[in-house]
């Protein structure tokens, strides 16, 4: 059965109003269950990904072409530092929801990568701004979401930084942008509406029962 966190079938506006980094942690389906779901198994999804996100690796078609077959020197190695940089972008936020310390290893990891990684570039290409890796032979990708996680982390939106209450275990996060501040789930077109049906028809058992 598929999953309706399936991001083709989500709403554009879902998921384009989320933060880069906030959408670089949620390309993993079902964080608050025991079997979580990749949504970028191989280095080609990773490329298309960041494609799709205003990334641009290189503006050597021929190059990310031969980066899509994996032929990269270390292209494996940097897919492997990408997937390790999400989960500890994902740890990060996780505990500042939860007001908590963070692991001392994920901040020194995060702060290593920071430091080591060379600055990205901003082009305008296509009509539109985007991120260029200043060194794409070496699939230096992952600076622009690593500036994403940082802003969000330490910016006048950290506290606004929260993660979806749906009880099968969505577990995306997001940034509740709502005056209130109240906001519990990913998406009101998805898991929200999916909670407020479930107490609708509760309601209704709780009447029936009760009669």
């Amino acid at each position: 059965m598929g999953s309706p966190h399936n991001l083709k079938k989500r709403q554009p506006t879902d998921v384009a109003k989320e933060d880069l980094a906030i959408r670089f942690v949620n390309t993993v389906a079902w964080r608050l269950r025991q079997a979580t779901e990749e949504r970028l198994p191989t280095l080609a999804a990773l490329l298309d990904w960041l494609d799709e996100n205003g990334v641009r690796i290189s503006n050597d078609s021929a190059e990310l072409t031969r980066g899509r077959g994996g032929h990269f020197q270390g292209a494996q190695t940097a897919y492997a530092s990408a997937i390790a940089l999400r989960e500890t972008i994902y740890a990060l936020l996780v505990a500042q929801i939860r007001n908590v310390s963070p692991v001392a290893d994920h901040v020194q990891a995060f702060n290593r990568f920071l430091h080591h990684r060379p600055a990205a570039l901003l082009e305008w290409r296509a009509g539109k701004f985007g991120w260029n890796g200043s060194h794409p032979n070496e699939l230096d990708f992952c600076t622009p979401i690593a500036i994403s996680a940082a802003e969000l982390m330490t910016g006048s939106r950290a506290g606004r930084v929260k993660q979806c209450a749906d009880d099968r275990g969505c577990g995306w996060l997001f940034i509740d942008e709502s005056r209130a501040q109240n906001r519990r789930w990913c998406s009101m077109g998805d898991c929200g509406n999916r909670a407020k049906a479930s107490r609708h028809y509760a309601r209704i058992r709780e009447t029936r029962t009760g009669n």
